[in-house]
């Protein structure tokens, strides 16, 4: 067996190490299983290598019926596949940090929150994920540059973190409770111009105490427990070898003299960013020429503060240089795509700047061989310090009221009910930071006919991917009070809904916008059977079906299964499912199907047939974890935990009712008051069956695993 030094290249792999053990005691995978109280398929699936990370009462049952000693037990561990961290691959190895690395990654064994502070482009960000990745089992990458608000800090975590801003409690409140008891680096890049928010991390830090916050800034933090550290310029000889080796990636591959690549990085402070904008001219200019070249501007460079730190200088001066070099279309665009916050693509580069495809094209490829701009796939990106830099040169209002209207009209036909519902989502989901900075224009210059119409054409989005609608007042339109009662649906404000949905009716029959009538009375009819008056969802499906919208009329198919349920008829309403099912899944929106095969596996599962409900349940699951629907999640996990528990798988049932916690915590979702009280009653007699302990030990490891392992644990059912 390996000790927990071997190197990770050459250590067994959990499932090998185990059916040796199991092997060498002279037993089957049935009688492992029995003896360890789990299921053969789950200890198959642990020596295939299907499942690679057990939880960790599976792992402890395992051990007690092996025997094993602590020696063996380490070695098992040792093989487990850890968790990935989500964090941003470099595109190039750091150069020259090795002591930094040592010492930051030292302060974060005994501080809560490390600050790594310095000017613009001394590589704080590189730093930062070169720590994470020597230190955490598991880390999150959280970009700050593109906030504008301090507000929008936790926000942010949590969007990294998967969860969503659903819930009708406070979003500290939510990432607390999701983060308590986890281990988890949070690594927080560009936060200068937000630390107003410095509090609400020290209240979340001092809510989960085995978080720490690793964070890059301009200026400290100012909070209990923050360790500052200044990260400084490359060292001499690093600095040389940061430009000889972009210099080689630029193309220019010929020698250079060492002391004239000196010189340019000692004229540059030896920043890093500094000298990767130097390196990408020699493919034009020959390091000697270079020097040459950055002599004078240096320091004739008009703009940014006089009193600024000298680095602080040094840089914008090496970004205004690089800038001056460009020919003058290379620097409108360059200005103009300053414009866009968390990326952009050609498409909208195209739209919002004004410059013809050809010219956006090849204007694209000479800020990218100047190091001015990023690509990562089809998306392109700006360094905040230089997307500062270039802002300052924008000249007018034109440019960002474009990027307002592209958005809006982005937002507007993003058809969330066309095609792949999921594929369409993850599109405003990559322009989320794009479409705040867009609707916040639109509402500050009085465009509220391009506000209303972006909000209809987002309200899907923002049920299913989270965050709030801003408030739009507009009298003579219905939709902004049909977003408003979606807004407050899935978080439990049934009252408000129907509030706002009844408006949304009295006004679309009154300007006569049949769609937005059509969609709001499935709307009313859900939020009045929710909060348990289902005579009053009759009539409103009734109306909704005599539009003959297609979408509309799977929505009220969803009503109509409710109605039953609420009824107790759950005969017809599986019958009813059944029946509509072909064509609610003919006509193309995975939400319905999602929907309405979590209905009929339910059914199935009271109707007493539980291998159909599980095929079912776990067809749902799959599609609502394919879209990022958490609220429609917490339905689903419901489902198939009761449905766990019914058949006396006692430990997943366990689980999934701790993972439906966690998610219900941030949604706030409620499910129908019938299959609640028979969630109840499962609930209780789980309780009764585990005892106290074990009940309350495995729901609090539910609630700390991740969505991936969530999901296969709803689909497997060997996998509790």
């Amino acid at each position: 067996m390996d000790s927990p030094h071997t190197p990770a290249s050459v250590r067994v792999p959990f499932g090998v190490a185990l059916r040796r053990l199991r092997e060498r005691a002279g037993l089957t995978q049935e009688r492992l299983a029995e003896l360890a109280g789990l299921s053969a398929n789950a200890v198959s699936s642990l020596e295939r290598g299907t499942r690679r990370r057990p939880y960790p009462h599976t792992r402890d049952a395992l051990y007690r019926a092996l025997g094993i000693t602590d020696a063996e037990r380490e070695g098992l561990e040792d093989g487990i596949t850890p968790h990935a961290s989500r964090l941003p691959v470099p595109p190039w190895p750091v150069l020259g940090r090795d002591t930094e690395i040592d010492t930051v990654a030292g302060l974060l064994d005994g501080a809560r929150v490390v600050t790594l502070v310095g000017p613009g482009g001394v590589g704080k960000t590189r730093l930062a994920l070169a720590v994470a990745e020597r230190v955490a089992v598991a880390a999150v990458f959280v970009p700050l540059a593109p906030l504008r608000d301090p507000a929008d800090v936790l926000v942010a975590i949590a969007t990294e973190l998967g969860l969503r801003e659903l819930g009708s409690r406070p979003i500290g409140e939510v990432l607390a409770a999701n983060l308590r008891g986890r281990a988890l680096l949070l690594v927080l890049d560009n936060a200068e111009h937000l630390t107003e928010a410095a509090p609400d991390l020290a209240r979340l830090l001092a809510n989960a105490p085995a978080v720490t916050a690793l964070v890059t800034s301009r200026a400290p933090l100012r909070i209990r427990g923050e360790h500052v550290h200044p990260v400084p310029a490359l060292a001499p000889s690093a600095a040389a070898e940061l430009f000889t080796d972009r210099a080689r990636q630029a193309g220019n591959g010929g020698p250079a003299d060492s002391g004239v690549v000196a010189a340019i990085c000692a004229r540059l402070d030896h920043l890093p960013l500094a000298i990767e904008l130097a390196a990408a001219r020699t493919r034009l200019l020959p390091p000697a020429r270079l020097l040459d070249r950055l002599g004078a501007p240096l320091s004739t460079v008009v703009g940014g503060p006089r009193d600024a730190p000298e680095r602080q200088r040094t840089l914008r001066r090496a970004v205004a240089w690089s800038h001056d070099l460009l020919d003058p279309p290379a620097r409108e665009l360059l200005a103009r795509l300053s414009v866009f916050t968390g990326g952009w693509t050609l498409d909208a580069a195209t739209a919002v700047t004004g410059a013809g495809e050809e010219a956006v094209l090849d204007g694209h490829q000479v800020l990218l061989d100047n190091s001015l701009i990023t690509a990562d796939g089809d998306r392109f990106g700006m360094l905040e310090t230089i997307r500062a830099f270039a802002e300052e040169q924008l000249d007018g209002e034109a440019t960002v009221d474009r990027h307002a209207g592209y958005y809006a009209a982005l937002a507007a036909r993003a058809g969330l009910w066309e095609g792949d519902q999921a594929s369409r989502l993850d599109v405003l989901t990559a322009e989320q930071d794009n479409l705040r900075a867009a609707l916040r224009r639109l509402a500050a210059s009085d465009r509220v006919d391009e506000l209303v119409e972006a909000c209809f054409g987002m309200w899907f989005f923002w049920v299913v991917r989270g965050g709030f609608p801003p408030e739009v007042s507009s009298p003579d339109s219905a939709r902004p009070a049909f977003v408003a009662g979606w807004a407050q649906l899935p978080r439990g404000g049934y009252a408000a809904a129907v509030g706002h949905f009844t408006e949304a009716a009295r006004l679309a029959r009154a300007t006569g916008d049949d769609v937005v009538l059509a969609w709001t009375l499935p709307s009313w009819a859900h939020a009045e059977i929710y909060r348990g008056n289902p005579a009053a969802a009759v009539p409103l499906l009734d109306e909704a079906r005599s539009f003959g919208l297609p979408h509309v009329d799977s929505c009220v198919a969803i009503g109509d299964a409710h109605v039953l349920i609420a009824r107790d008829r759950l005969a017809e309403a599986d019958h009813l499912v059944g029946a509509c099912l072909p064509e609610v899944e003919a006509r193309g929106a995975d939400w319905p199907l999602a929907v309405l095969l979590g209905i009929q596996g339910r059914l199935a599962a009271v109707l007493g047939d539980p291998g159909r409900g599980d095929r079912l349940l776990a067809r749902s699951v799959r599609i609502f974890a394919r879209l990022g629907d958490t609220w429609g999640m917490v339905h689903q996990l419901t489902h198939v935990a009761d449905a766990a528990a019914m058949r006396a798988d006692h430990r997943r049932a366990a689980l999934l009712y701790g993972a439906v916690d966690a998610i219900a915590e941030q949604t706030g979702a409620r499910i129908f008051p019938q299959w609640q009280d028979l969630s109840d009653r499962c609930q209780a007699e789980l309780l009764t069956t585990l005892g106290t302990e074990t009940y309350r030990t495995l729901r609090q490891e539910g609630r700390r695993l991740t969505p991936t392992e969530v999901v296969t644990l709803a689909t497997d059912p060997g996998a509790g």
